[in-house]
């Protein structure tokens, strides 16, 4: 029982199961009640036939007593006389055991009609026969049509001076089967109907009780500031409880987390200075040119490891001020064609980014949307076979800025996962292959703090897409502007430009 709750739990829910549960109790409930309750009144209407008709067939007993001739058919005949009821006197003429019953007097009903039952009581003593199909008059009169019902039969055997009579009382069956009818219909009406009723007052009622479990739920799925906190509901219950100790976890985690983000970023803080030593001190070795060759080789490594690593605790240090109290980018109005045409004056690496942008104003912080562009570029640079193209252009009253690689691009399932911290979809961790996994990460937490968006989506050049959108100010808005180049967004491309075989993966720079 309990393995079929929690399947039907797994798949309808807490409210559904608890309505369903309910429900089907109080349909057990009602069923076993309905049937007791059509038994006991056709039990009590039955009894109440019964108890009439012994009244009627006494009273005709003592009648017949009380009259009592020599001629025994005679005085039945007397006391049943213009009688409008069902009343038969009987006797048994047979002999040697075998019964011949002989009616001596019926009600007018019954005239010329055999004997209502078969059954001879001894005097005193009464039999029921609980139903029967009995024909009679309908009404007093021998020309009245006959009708054929069914009846309860009372026989009481009575004894006049030696001789044992029977007297039979009948009473209609018809108005106890109406009787029970109706309450089987209101039964099988009624029950129904309770059940809907109770299903729905047990589901709106889970549902309030449940409110405050959803308020937990909802608070928990939409803040990622452990500093939030759930309601706890005025009712000191099991929810009440609940709420309580995920306010003590929230609060446990708040303080883990602020242990954490203060080691980040006291540890960037403090690496930065020993660094720029490192960084100062070879690149004096590397001017020293009366060193050998191979260690001038060892110096030039070493200072793009330090490098490296600065851009490493950049990277921590920025996103150790983003959690502790956001980006807070410094607005302004920022050209965001120069911030990409400025690509161009970087040292060129192993592939040089071509970049078709329209002019585009937005306000924003220069430094960060530049640090977006550069990581968007480093990234492409990174996995593209030769081509990465970077785009500017209004649509639709945003900013949108396009960076385009012929790379291996991303997989579907993991375009979401990119933009998480230390995220490297590669197998490798080799320094070539990429950096921490912090880039992505930082351009999302700086197109956020803009008010904007960075997806990823396929390129029509087979690789990779990173689209950031920012709104524009209210006076850009309305500036219409020729597209210099068209949308590279992702579209269904010819097979001839469908995405090439490649075992590269794609990481986040750092």
């Amino acid at each position: 029982m309990s393995g079929a709750l929690g399947w039907l739990r797994a798949r309808l829910g807490v409210r559904a199961v608890t309505s369903l549960a309910a429900a089907v109790s109080v349909a057990v409930v009602l069923l076993l009640a309905g049937a007791a309750l059509v038994l006991l009144t056709d039990r009590l209407l039955r009894s109440s036939l019964e108890e009439t008709a012994t009244e009627q067939a006494e009273v005709v007993a003592q009648r017949v007593a009380a009259n009592f001739e020599d001629d025994v058919k005679k005085n039945a005949v007397d006391a049943t006389a213009q009688r409008s009821d069902l009343v038969q006197v009987v006797r048994d003429y047979g002999e040697d055991g075998d019964r011949d019953i002989e009616v001596l007097g019926a009600s007018n009903p019954l005239w010329t009609m055999k004997p209502m039952a078969s059954v001879l009581p001894e005097p005193g003593d009464t039999e029921v026969v609980g139903s029967v199909w009995v024909t009679h008059r309908d009404g007093i009169k021998e020309t009245d049509p006959e009708t054929t019902e069914q009846v309860m039969v009372v026989a009481y055997g009575t004894s006049v001076k030696g001789r044992d009579l029977a007297v039979y009382a009948a009473q209609s069956l018809g108005d106890v089967h109406e009787a029970v009818t109706t309450v089987f219909h209101l039964v099988l009406i009624g029950i129904p109907l309770l059940v809907l009723i109770t299903g729905i007052v047990t589901y709106l009622a889970a549902g309030r009780a449940l409110r405050p479990v959803e308020a937990i739920r909802a608070r928990v799925a939409t803040t990622r500031d452990p500093s939030v906190r759930v309601p706890v509901p005025a009712a000191r219950d099991e929810v009440g409880r609940l709420a309580e100790t995920m306010n003590a976890m929230l609060a446990r985690l708040q303080a883990g987390q602020a242990v954490q983000r203060r080691f980040v970023a006291d540890a960037s803080h403090e690496l930065r200075s020993p660094l720029a030593t490192i960084a100062t001190g070879l690149e004096l070795l590397s001017r020293d040119s009366a060193r050998p060759a191979a260690d001038r080789d060892t110096v030039t490594a070493l200072r793009g490891e330090a490098e490296r690593l600065g851009r490493l605790v950049d990277a921590l240090l920025l996103l150790a001020r983003a959690d502790e109290s956001g980006l807070r980018p410094r607005f302004e109005d920022v050209d965001l064609d120069e911030v990409a045409e400025a690509e161009r004056l970087r040292p060129a690496g192993r592939i040089v980014p071509r970049i078709e942008a329209a002019h585009v104003r937005v306000v924003g912080d220069r430094g960060q949307l530049a640090q977006v562009v550069r990581n968007l570029v480093d990234n492409a640079c990174r996995h593209a076979r030769s081509t990465v193209v970077v785009s500017v252009r209004r649509s639709g009253g945003h900013a949108e800025l396009d960076v385009a690689d012929d790379g291996p691009g991303v997989p579907p399932d993991e375009r979401a996962r990119v933009f998480e911290r230390f995220v490297r979809l590669d197998d490798a961790r080799a320094r070539a292959d990429g950096g921490a996994g912090l880039g992505l990460a930082i351009v999302a937490e700086v197109v956020a703090a803009h008010g904007g968006t960075v997806d990823v989506v396929g390129s029509p050049m087979g690789g990779a897409l990173f689209r950031v959108r920012l709104p524009l100010p209210p006076d850009e808005v309305a500036v219409e502007e020729e597209v210099v180049v068209p949308d590279v967004a992702e579209s269904a491309a010819p097979a001839s430009r469908a995405p090439r075989p490649s075992s590269l993966p794609r990481t986040a720079p750092g």
